[in-house]
């Protein structure tokens, strides 16, 4: 629903009202009803308190607008009701009181003039208040969208950067290990190779050893 929806559909039963005065006024009622643009569908109905509220603001600032003339309109009108229920003949029977006090056709026809020209300036006023609105909604929504988006690419980017980082560093670990296991195993095999010479040396002592330890005593005995 666009704006000028929203404005014509809270000033549509004011502005109704107003025409129909001024109608009976000039002595042109319509023989049919106005036609009602058949594209205009809404999107959701308004409540009975927004709708209430709006026709109190606009309801303040056409009485500002109304002169003297149409207020004793209003309650000839109003006096009238039970005496005459038809509207037309009603209209007319306080309008020819009214032309009896001195206020004319055209001195009301003026004054609904300017209460018309002040509804449709509230209505651009409220059509405009709706477009900055929706324009600042708009801005607001694209704004989040975009700073969705780039921090979502930003987040993106840093962890593709963790998982570059983290594959480096688990390569890095595997590498590790691979070089000390292979550094382990060297060192096993240089310490079986050390264990290895110790032995073959305690041995090779032993028996030198024992050598001597025998040729002493086979010395020892020939000098006796």
């Amino acid at each position: 629903m666009t704006s000028a929806d929203d404005a014509s559909q809270n000033t549509a039963s004011p502005r109704r009202l107003l025409r129909s005065l001024r109608d009976v006024l000039f002595e042109n009622t319509p023989q049919t009803p106005a036609e009602v643009s058949a594209s205009r569908t809404l999107s959701s109905d308004p409540t009975a308190a927004e709708v209430e509220a709006a026709r109190s603001v606009l309801r303040a600032a056409i009485d500002a607008q109304l002169g003297p003339g149409i207020r004793e309109f209003s309650l000839q009108d109003q006096a009238l009701t039970e005496a005459l229920p038809d509207p037309a003949q009603r209209r007319r029977a306080a309008l020819r009181v009214l032309s009896l006090k001195g206020a004319s056709r055209e001195q009301l026809c003026l004054e609904i003039e300017r209460a018309l020209s002040t509804l449709d300036g509230q209505a651009q006023a409220f059509a405009h208040k709706l477009r900055d609105r929706r324009e600042g909604l708009e801005t607001a929504r694209r704004e989040c969208i975009e700073q969705c988006a780039r921090e979502t690419s930003e987040a993106e980017q840093a962890i593709a950067r963790l998982q570059a980082e983290l594959e480096t560093l688990q390569r890095a670990s595997v590498e590790s290990q691979a070089r000390r296991d292979q550094q382990l195993a060297a060192t096993e095999a240089t310490l079986g190779e050390l264990r290895a010479r110790e032995l073959g040396f305690q041995r090779a002592a032993q028996d030198f050893e024992q050598e001597y330890l025998n040729l002493k005593t086979q010395l020892c005995a020939e000098s006796v």
